[in-house]
């Protein structure tokens, strides 16, 4: 069972999502189980190239109806002339910025922190590579995604999620998981910053949602401490 005294990360069907230590363990399940559904809903309409920002808006708009509420976002298309791109260091530029610009203050540097410890410590898991791996195998995959999940002393829920465009190939997916290339010279990089509503996600909606992923034989996200 993993230790909520430590910050963790989730393989979450093609993405990465970091939690920090202190969640308590309700708010780590909920976090990991609207983060899969958004997931699954989104890359189920748009998973071909060339449809991030519209996979970025729709894992938003299914967040917002689970009781997320996005206060700020930003987004950027950025036509870079080198020939691929290394995806790991991008994530953590993009997250790093984002949770300082949209969030500031402390909470937003934890943030930037937790995001680049979550990329780090990835590299050094091959149980949770061989997750990621298995989730991204075999699909047209155009978008991955980073988020990092705090939670204050006061309860609140804080997420920072991050997209990005990325291809990789077979022998792409043999090197460490998010340090791949993408060939695509048109990037995508979405930012939001979430705030949880638990008004809104009630035990009925949580049960529905969490029904759906059984019914559907989704693996429950993989989580571990790092």
């Amino acid at each position: 069972m993993t230790d909520v005294s430590t910050n963790s990360i989730a393989v979450v069907e093609q993405s990465l999502l970091a939690l920090s230590a202190g969640m308590s363990a309700q708010s780590r399940r909920d976090a990991k189980t609207t983060f899969q559904f958004a997931s699954r809903v989104a890359s189920k309409l748009h998973d071909r190239d060339g449809e991030s920002e519209a996979w970025f808006n729709k894992f938003l708009e299914v967040m917002r109806t689970l009781g997320w509420v996005a206060g700020k976002r930003s987004y950027e298309r950025d036509y870079d002339q080198s020939r691929s791109l290394t995806l790991g260091p991008i994530a953590f530029k993009v997250a790093s910025a984002a949770g300082k610009a949209l969030l500031g203050g402390p909470v937003g540097e934890a943030m930037a922190k937790l995001a680049g410890d979550a990329i780090s410590a990835l590299g050094n898991i091959e149980e949770a590579q061989q997750v990621y791996q298995q989730n991204v195998k075999g699909h047209p995959v155009s978008t991955t995604g980073l988020g990092a999940c705090i939670e204050t002393p006061e309860g609140e829920l804080f997420m920072l999620v991050n997209a990005f465009s990325a291809s990789p190939s077979e022998n792409d997916l043999n090197t460490t998981v998010f340090e791949w290339k993408s060939s695509s010279k048109d990037r995508y990089c979405g930012s939001a910053v979430l705030s949880f509503n638990d008004v809104v996600y009630t035990d009925a909606v949580r049960a529905s949602v969490e029904k759906r992923l059984i019914d559907k034989a989704v693996k429950a996200a993989s989580e571990f401490d790092i």
